[in-house]
Protein backbone atom coordinates (compact mmCIF):
# COMPACT_ATOMS: atom_id res chain seq x y z
CA UNK A 1 0.00 0.00 0.00
CA UNK A 2 1.10 3.54 -0.58
CA UNK A 3 1.75 6.11 2.03
CA UNK A 4 -0.16 9.36 2.14
CA UNK A 5 1.92 12.37 0.99
CA UNK A 6 0.61 14.76 3.66
CA UNK A 7 2.07 13.34 6.86
CA UNK A 8 5.05 11.28 5.84
CA UNK A 9 7.98 13.57 6.57
CA UNK A 10 7.48 15.96 9.50
CA UNK A 11 11.21 16.75 9.67
CA UNK A 12 10.91 18.70 6.40
CA UNK A 13 8.25 20.95 7.92
CA UNK A 14 10.30 21.42 11.08
CA UNK A 15 13.41 22.14 8.98
CA UNK A 16 11.60 24.78 6.94
CA UNK A 17 10.16 26.34 10.10
CA UNK A 18 13.65 26.43 11.64
CA UNK A 19 15.08 27.98 8.48
CA UNK A 20 12.39 30.68 8.41
CA UNK A 21 13.00 31.35 12.10
CA UNK A 22 16.76 31.71 11.45
CA UNK A 23 16.11 34.18 8.65
CA UNK A 24 13.76 36.25 10.83
CA UNK A 25 16.24 36.25 13.73
CA UNK A 26 19.10 37.15 11.39
CA UNK A 27 17.23 40.05 9.79
CA UNK A 28 16.17 41.31 13.23
CA UNK A 29 19.71 41.01 14.61
CA UNK A 30 21.10 42.88 11.60
CA UNK A 31 18.59 45.70 12.14
CA UNK A 32 19.46 45.90 15.84
CA UNK A 33 23.19 45.98 15.02
CA UNK A 34 22.65 48.81 12.52
CA UNK A 35 20.69 50.78 15.11
CA UNK A 36 23.48 50.32 17.65
CA UNK A 37 26.06 51.55 15.12
CA UNK A 38 23.87 54.56 14.27
CA UNK A 39 23.42 55.35 17.98
CA UNK A 40 27.21 55.35 18.41
CA UNK A 41 27.55 57.79 15.52
CA UNK A 42 24.91 60.04 17.04
CA UNK A 43 26.67 60.02 20.42
CA UNK A 44 30.00 60.98 18.83
CA UNK A 45 28.30 63.81 16.94
CA UNK A 46 26.57 64.90 20.15
CA UNK A 47 29.87 65.11 22.03
CA UNK A 48 31.45 67.13 19.20
CA UNK A 49 28.49 69.50 19.11
CA UNK A 50 28.52 69.86 22.89
CA UNK A 51 32.16 71.00 22.85
CA UNK A 52 31.38 73.39 20.00
CA UNK A 53 28.42 74.80 21.98
CA UNK A 54 30.68 75.43 24.98
CA UNK A 55 33.23 77.19 22.75
CA UNK A 56 30.54 79.37 21.16
CA UNK A 57 29.04 80.26 24.55
CA UNK A 58 32.45 81.41 25.80
CA UNK A 59 32.95 83.37 22.58
CA UNK A 60 29.51 84.97 22.99
CA UNK A 61 30.37 86.07 26.53
CA UNK A 62 33.65 87.58 25.35
CA UNK A 63 31.88 89.44 22.53
CA UNK A 64 29.20 90.74 24.90
CA UNK A 65 31.94 92.01 27.23
CA UNK A 66 33.69 93.69 24.30
CA UNK A 67 30.39 95.24 23.20
CA UNK A 68 29.80 96.69 26.66
CA UNK A 69 33.33 98.13 26.63
CA UNK A 70 33.10 99.77 23.21
CA UNK A 71 29.58 101.05 23.91
CA UNK A 72 30.72 103.02 26.92
CA UNK A 73 31.36 106.77 26.76
CA UNK A 74 34.84 106.18 28.14
CA UNK A 75 35.79 104.09 25.11
CA UNK A 76 34.54 106.75 22.70
CA UNK A 77 36.67 109.36 24.44
CA UNK A 78 39.69 107.04 24.55
CA UNK A 79 39.37 106.30 20.85
CA UNK A 80 38.98 109.98 19.97
CA UNK A 81 42.08 110.92 21.95
CA UNK A 82 44.36 108.01 21.08
CA UNK A 83 43.41 107.14 17.51
CA UNK A 84 41.51 110.20 16.31
CA UNK A 85 43.99 112.79 17.55
CA UNK A 86 41.16 114.84 19.05
CA UNK A 87 41.28 117.08 22.12
CA UNK A 88 38.61 118.76 24.22
CA UNK A 89 38.01 122.50 23.80
CA UNK A 90 40.70 124.41 25.65
CA UNK A 91 43.20 121.52 25.62
CA UNK A 92 46.42 121.53 23.64
CA UNK A 93 47.51 118.39 21.80
CA UNK A 94 51.08 117.47 22.57
CA UNK A 95 52.83 115.05 20.21
CA UNK A 96 56.03 113.48 21.51
CA UNK A 97 58.23 112.05 18.77
CA UNK A 98 59.30 108.46 18.99
CA UNK A 99 62.91 108.17 20.30
CA UNK A 100 63.93 105.84 17.45
CA UNK A 101 62.90 108.36 14.79
CA UNK A 102 64.68 111.38 16.43
CA UNK A 103 68.20 110.36 15.42
CA UNK A 104 67.40 109.46 11.81
CA UNK A 105 67.14 112.99 10.37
Amino acid sequence: MSRKSGGGQPWVIWGLAFLVMLVVVGVTARGVWQQIARLRQIRVAQMELQSQIQYEQARKQALEKELRRVSSPEYAEEWARVYGGMVRPGEVRLVVPDQSSVGRR
